[in-house]
């Protein structure tokens, strides 16, 4: 019988993300475990929450094997086993926030603690050995636009502490039956809708005077196999027919009124820095007919090696560095203790992680250029916006994905970051999903999956800072904070005895 709880709290959880966007389960997912560990002791609570952990990410990021195959060079089976090696990782930590939580559950704290438990277990993750904070709880609920508005003050996870909160409340009242625990789920969703509702208001309001501007955004559908030197030849297009494709698309875009284009990361294989013709080639076309953001790969020697977004524009050119680089895609984790499996640390670049966060200049404002898979880290996203980023722009490859969930699911979590710091998210991707998002989190415009597509997103220049912007990760510092000092207390405690 537990196992049926464990197996069904892991399938809402897991169905609560795209595509399935089961997304009101995760408000009584954790129920079935909480009666579970309720009564048994705490080897049972890691094994519980582990198994629950397991499961569910067998269902967020089922596209592991897929991506390792492509990205990695490597066979199904080996994919299978990353899948199954990262799932373990990440479950062990749930595991061990499993045991807090049954301790937590005889204590009078236990409403404020098994939230704070779960956004600890959540922060240990976006950090540990470089992070992974893929589709954490309060992700399942970016289209519920009044729900997750007060993100500008605690961020993702703010909205992973209310739906915890909820969780736990639900379940005192089903073994308790107590009035009083079912009207704490209506007043704080009473007061949630109506603070998302005035914080709405209240920021168009003030952002009306802003003068509104236009972009230019191009998804070309490219595939990483079609466009790589191996296939081109096979498609019959030269990288040269496909830049022109892309400039007579950016012309078109800035008869429309763009002030600047947006191509996607690694569009074609060429080298714009260090080929003097290309070089010539983006620089006179940004001189001669509009701004140019882009993605390719720059070259310092032999050792340096960037995934850089490229600014062209009157002035020359700028870049940004990515930063936060992709294990097993564009470095190798523990490359030494993988030695044994060739086919993928032979596959895999070794790209060079940028020196800094670092915001481009364009048309006297700031624009803040996280690359890809930087978008899902709240923190560097916060910190592009802390040093005065006038507007999020994404670049990203996300062909390797194929049709699974991963495009999805990173346009989700890209939502949340124009909530937390209210600011506009234009994303130009290669395959899709390319988006324009609003600073209240409502997608405006899309171009869906596996389509080649363009068009003009109107935004605007926005120099406010919210108070998540200011004072980055204070919310779940002091959630861990509060952690400790319990468990001290504890520790204090049992030895006092």
């Amino acid at each position: 019988m537990n196992l049926i709880y464990i197996i069904v709290s892991a399938l809402i959880y897991g169905f609560a993300f795209p595509k399935f966007e089961f997304s009101q389960g995760i408000f009584f997912f954790l129920i079935p475990l909480l009666f579970i560990i309720d009564k048994k002791e705490s080897k049972k609570a890691f094994l519980t929450f582990f198994l629950f952990s397991f499961f569910s990410n067998l269902i967020i990021i089922y596209w592991i094997p897929d991506v390792m195959v492509k990205y990695g060079g490597t066979n199904t089976f080996l994919g299978i086993i990353a899948l199954i090696a990262l799932s373990s990782f990440l479950s062990t930590f749930t595991g061990l926030a499993g045991i807090l939580i049954k301790k937590s559950l005889k204590s009078k704290f236990v409403l404020l603690l098994i939230p704070s438990i779960w956004i600890s277990k959540d922060l240990v993750l976006e950090y540990i050995f470089n992070g992974f904070p893929w589709c954490f709880a309060g992700y399942s609920q970016y289209k519920n636009l009044y729900f997750i508005q007060i993100s500008e003050f605690g961020g993702i996870y703010l909205i992973t502490v209310i739906i915890i909160l909820l969780n736990v409340l639900l379940y005192f009242y089903l073994i308790k039956k107590e009035k009083k625990y079912i009207i704490s789920v209506l007043l704080i969703f009473i007061t949630i809708y109506s603070s998302g509702y005035f914080l709405i208001n209240s920021f168009t309001k003030n952002t009306n005077h802003i003068k509104t501007v236009k972009a230019g955004i191009i998804q070309p559908n490219a595939k990483n196999d079609v466009f790589s030197d191996r296939t081109i030849n096979k498609f019959k297009k030269s990288k040269s027919e496909i830049l022109n494709e892309l400039f007579n698309t950016s012309k078109i875009l800035s008869k429309n009124g763009a002030e600047f284009v947006i191509w996607p990361e690694y569009t074609v294989s060429v080298y714009p820095l260090q080929n003097k013709r290309y070089f010539e080639k983006f620089t006179n076309f940004s001189q001669n007919y509009i701004p140019l953001l882009t993605g390719f790969t720059d070259y310092k020697g032999r050792n340096e090696i960037y995934n850089s977004a490229i600014l062209f524009n009157k002035k020359g050119f700028e870049k940004y560095d990515k930063v936060h680089l992709v294990p097993f895609g564009e470095y190798i984790l523990f490359k030494d203790l993988l030695f044994f499996i060739e086919k993928i640390t032979d596959q895999i670049g070794e790209f060079t992680p940028g020196k800094s966060i670092k915001n481009l200049h364009l048309n006297k404002h700031f624009i803040s250029t996280p690359i890809c898979y930087e978008i899902i880290f709240p923190k560097l996203v916060r910190d592009f916006i802390a040093k005065d980023g006038e507007l999020l722009i994404t670049i990203s490859n996300d062909s390797w994905y194929g049709t699974t969930a991963a495009p999805y699911q990173l346009l989700a979590m890209a939502i949340f970051r124009s909530i937390e710091n209210r600011r506009y998210n234009l994303r130009a991707t290669s395959s899709g999903i390319s988006a324009q998002i609003s600073p209240i989190g409502k997608i405006i415009k899309r171009i869906e999956l596996n389509k080649k597509d363009s068009f003009t997103a109107e935004f605007k220049y926005i120099k406010n800072k919210t108070f998540f912007t200011n004072y980055g990760y204070l919310f779940p510092y002091l959630n861990l904070l509060f952690l400790l000092i319990w468990l001290l207390f504890l520790i204090f405690k049992s030895r006092f005895r």
